[in-house]
Parts: C-alpha cells; structure tokens; sequence
C-alpha cells in the first residue's frame, strides 16, 4: 500500500466509526422525540386552570411504576380521602330523593362530614413535607405547571402529591417532566400525570372547573 493509501485509510477510519456512532445514537433521539410528542399531547387533553396550589414534587430516579405498583404505593391518607369524598357525594345524592324529610338529616350528615374533612386534612398535612413543597401555577386534569428550584431532565419520573383548597381533597399519582426551562424565579415545568387513579383525575377536572367559575365570577363582579 503507498504513503497516499495510508494517509487516506487513516482519515477514513474515525469518519466511518464517527457515522456508526451517530447512527446508533438515532434511536434513542427519536425514541425520546416520541414520547415527548406523546406527553405533550396528554398535557393538552383536559383544561387547567391558573390557580395556586399547595404540592409536593419528589424526582424518584427510577422507571415510572407499572400500575399494581402504583396502586401499592399510594399512602392510606389519600386513599381515605378519596373514598370518604364519594361517601358524602352517595349520600347526600340519596337523601335529595327523599325530599323535606331527609332535609334536617342531610344536615346532620354535612356536620358529620365537615368534622371528618378537618380531621382528614390534619392526617393530609403529615403528608406535606417541606423539602418538597411548591405551589402550582396552573392545574388539571392532565398536569400542572409549577416553578421548580433546579432544572429537571426531561421524561424524568416525578412522585407528586396535590392538596386542593378549602379541604376539597389531595391526590397521590406520579407524573413525567414535559419540559424545564429557565425562568427568573426558578425553572418553569410542565408536569404530565401518568399514574393516576381515575376518581382523583375526575377530582382534579372538577377542582380546575370550579375554580375557573370562582375567577369568572369575580371578575364580572369587579366590572
């Protein structure tokens, strides 16, 4: 083989491995693409609202849970809480069918329950810890928006706890980071939930909805 071989076989090779290392690397690029696509598609699937907030926000550094895990995991609080809401719901629903004789019996029931919620919230606010406590920018049934204190990677697995205001109840689900970019109070992020039971979902939708009616109504009422 000539000089003229040589040099051009050694300029060659670290071209052609460059190309196969490029080439390997495309998957995960466009693998990470789609689930980007896919994440911002979910974000967009219910209404959010821009209302504040209390949460907590944990990166986990592990895999998004499969959902027998997730059910596993989520704490006894936010269960109780969750199934005591739709008692009160039932009931209230049942005695309206009864009329004006159910209606001081009704009274009674709310008594109970409001006494319940106010326990309810003081077991919750165990659950709020204060390394993790942000607040909401905007909030609903696909994810909230909140500003982080350190970037967060993107597609990163979030372990999440909501507490709604005025006792209207808490939500334990897991979420992946949409997006993170630089703001001047911290790093703005979208969260999508991913894990979430579908009562609580509901429970964030109705929140979101109503606290929309809130603003509206006292914004007609500033004209």
């Amino acid at each position: 083989m000539s000089r003229l071989d040589d040099k051009l076989a050694f300029r060659l090779v670290p071209m052609i491995e460059t190309i196969r290392h490029n080439n390997k690397r495309q998957p995960e690029v466009t693998t990470m693409d789609t689930e980007l696509q896919q994440l911002t598609e979910a974000f967009s699937q219910f209404f959010k609202v821009e209302h504040a907030i209390a949460i907590n926000i944990q990166p986990t550094h592990s895999p998004l849970p499969d959902e027998t895990q997730f059910q596993a995991a989520i704490p006894e609080p936010f269960l109780l809480a969750g199934n005591i809401g739709q008692l009160n719901i039932s009931a209230l629903r049942s005695l309206q069918r009864l009329g004006e004789l159910a209606e001081e019996l009704a009274h009674y029931l709310q008594q109970q329950a409001h006494k319940l919620d106010l326990l309810l919230h003081y077991v919750l606010r165990q659950q709020d810890l204060a390394e993790y406590r942000y607040q909401t920018l905007s909030y609903g049934g696909a994810g909230l928006t909140f500003l982080a204190r350190e970037a967060l990677v993107p597609l990163s697995v979030l372990e999440i706890k909501l507490f709604l205001a005025d006792n209207a109840g808490a939500v334990f689900c897991y979420g992946q980071v949409l997006s993170c970019e630089p703001d001047a109070n911290g790093y703005l992020t979208q969260v999508v939930f991913m894990r979430i039971r579908d009562e609580d979902r509901e429970l964030l939708v109705r929140a979101s909805l109503q606290q929309q009616a809130r603003q509206l109504k006292q914004k007609a009422a500033e004209r």
